[in-house]
């Protein structure tokens, strides 16, 4: 019987780090394209700040990710380019007693990304389209709920730029 029990600990024990076979820790991109320059995204909306908010957003996630090291323009190996192309809202929930006026919005952030090495000229990502999209109540106050759901909803595209940056290898 403690054999078996051996036996048994033994394959289980055995089944359990087999899982854990393919782990690799920390990020797939070499550590030789980990050196990030970022510019100011460039803002084709109709709203002002749309460019400057998503960017530091965007700035604020890699630095919390820590893969990637921010870098000025002549060092850094790979080259960053954002393009914010619109802002979309959907109305999604009407007022009960107006169902003219909407009090709840699906809003998305589309953008283009585009990176580059800067020793090779090689393009990593070729102007992907990345989508963010968040909910924004209204409080019949259409454009400060615009301005209120912005930060969350570039944290939201930060990081999907920021999975995108994770797949360069």
């Amino acid at each position: 019987m403690i054999r078996f029990l051996s036996a048994l600990l033994a394959c289980c024990s055995l089944l359990l780090l087999s899982g854990c076979a393919g782990y690799n820790r920390g990020s797939i991109v070499p550590e030789q394209l980990r050196t990030i320059h970022v510019p100011a995204f460039e803002n084709h909306t109709n709203y002002p700040m749309v460019g400057s908010i998503a960017a530091q957003q965007f700035l604020d996630t890699l630095i919390e990710d820590g893969t990637f090291k921010l870098a000025p323009y002549d060092t850094a190996r790979l080259r960053v380019q954002v393009v914010i192309k619109d802002i979309i809202s959907d109305s999604i929930r009407y007022d009960r007693n107006n169902a003219i006026l909407p009090t709840e919005y699906y809003m998305t952030l589309s953008a283009h990304l585009y990176v580059y090495d800067a020793i090779t000229g090689q393009s990593y990502i070729e102007g992907k389209p990345i989508l963010a999209t968040e909910s924004m109540l209204t409080r019949d106050q259409y454009q400060t709920s615009i301005m209120d759901t912005l930060p969350r909803l570039s944290r939201r595209l930060a990081k999907a730029l920021l999975d995108e940056l994770q797949t360069i290898q």
